[in-house]
């Protein structure tokens, strides 16, 4: 098949959980197919290196501003309000962008148009050039409706409120656009199918590098240490780890008074890198490698209350073979069991008295490290998942 994937960026470097499943699948397509893929982007990057390294054909388009702060934000915000469309799809659309993709399009025979997020979708509401499918790593309305019962600001939730109903308009309708589908778990498929689309949508589970995450006897541990990975940059992991250093981690004191929690992630925001002030709290902000955080850390968090779709975070933690204690929200889409395959707790108290228990015992933190290695070995391997994607776009494209 010849498939084009639009998309915001290149995915690299590898140091975000979409980056990281957007290549790991692109990979595996571009080993039996040929595929280029449309992003913003300068063209003499890294980025684009390492995509023709790859074997995909990388096509740039000039990025448009998304900068989140100064005047400029703010009025596009306001301006935002006159749209019938919502923030994440006015702020990534440009021109060009279209202009480029109807160029790609009239200039050769696509068999699949990949939208590799939904607000892309966007781009591909006209086209009848090639079969088009749009890639689901959230359900986008379950992340604002969250947003909204999460946030406390009256003014902020009041605009929050406004962008969760025109993401929900928008969501529902750019799946009708398409003529195929993926989601991330079993229950967001559902949602996407209960939404009347004319077509089966396939679950592409979220997946991890079996070799490059794995864990060792000799690795040390630092003893009453607990670790978060994830970017900074997006709003349910700043809410997860204000949330925990606000209702959990005073908790956690009372019991064990020399705990520590290394936060690792990019870009974090200054509300975020303040929490370091604590002596127990290490930000590290951008690194090369996560897995020697993960390694020396006694017990993985998940402590989120915002998200959708499923997390990468948590099977990479199990390939390693951590211990690993998560909110309900935080293992929605993954096939695990509370109990022998991690530990799932809600509210300040369970969540408090999960850490605890598993900092005091190492039977149960090598048990769940062990059975949580098991389970990504058999399920959650990127090639076999790959395969599925591929199988589904060969499904999709043969349809008349």
């Amino acid at each position: 098949m010849k498939i084009l994937v639009i998309d915001e960026e290149f995915p690299f470097p590898l140091n975000t959980g979409k980056r990281l499943r957007t290549y790991n699948l692109i990979r595996v397509l571009a080993l039996e197919n040929e595929v280029s893929y449309l992003a913003y982007s300068e063209p003499d990057t890294d980025a684009v290196s390492f995509m023709k390294k790859n074997n995909i054909t990388p096509v740039c388009v000039p990025p448009v501003d998304r900068t989140q702060q100064g005047l400029k934000f703010y009025w596009r915000l306001f301006t935002n309000l006159f749209s019938p469309y919502p923030y994440i799809v006015t702020s990534h659309f440009s021109q060009h962008f279209q202009k480029q993709l109807n160029t790609l399009l009239q200039q050769d025979k696509y068999d699949i148009v990949l939208c590799e997020w939904t607000p892309y979708a966007i781009f591909i509401k006209d086209i009848s050039h090639a079969k088009k499918i749009v890639v689901a790593h959230n359900i986008e309305t379950s992340i604002w409706r969250r947003y909204e019962q999460n946030e406390k600001n009256p003014i902020r939730r009041f605009y929050i409120s406004i962008q969760r109903a025109k993401v929900d308009r928008f969501e529902q309708s750019a799946f009708k656009w398409a003529d195929g589908a993926t989601a991330v778990s079993q229950n967001e498929a559902d949602i996407i199918s209960g939404w009347g689309v004319p077509y089966p949508v396939a679950v592409v589970d979220n997946g991890v590098d079996l070799t490059y995450f794995c864990s060792s006897s000799n690795e040390p541990t630092k003893s009453n240490s607990l670790v978060f990975t994830g970017s900074m940059d997006w709003r349910p992991n700043q809410d997860a780890m204000l949330y925990f250093t606000e209702q959990i981690l005073p908790l956690v004191q009372k019991e064990v008074p020399d705990i520590s929690i290394t936060m690792v992630g990019r870009k974090p925001p200054r509300e975020i890198e303040e929490l370091a002030k604590d002596s127990h709290i290490t930000v590290t902000g951008t690194v090369d490698d996560v897995r020697p955080y993960i390694a020396e850390a006694s017990v993985y968090i998940v402590p989120l209350r915002i998200g959708g779709g499923s997390r990468l975070k948590i099977l990479e933690a199990m390939a390693m073979g951590k211990a690993v204690i998560s909110t309900s929200i935080g293992a929605e889409g993954l096939r695990v069991t509370d109990g022998e395959h991690l530990l799932i707790r809600d509210g300040e108290q369970a969540f408090t008295e999960g850490i605890i228990s598993l900092l005091h015992n190492t039977d149960m933190r090598n048990r769940l490290g062990q059975a949580g290695r098991q389970l990504v070995e058999r399920e959650y391997g990127w090639e076999s998942i790959g395969q599925r994607l591929n199988k589904y776009l060969n499904t999709i494209a043969r349809k008349v």
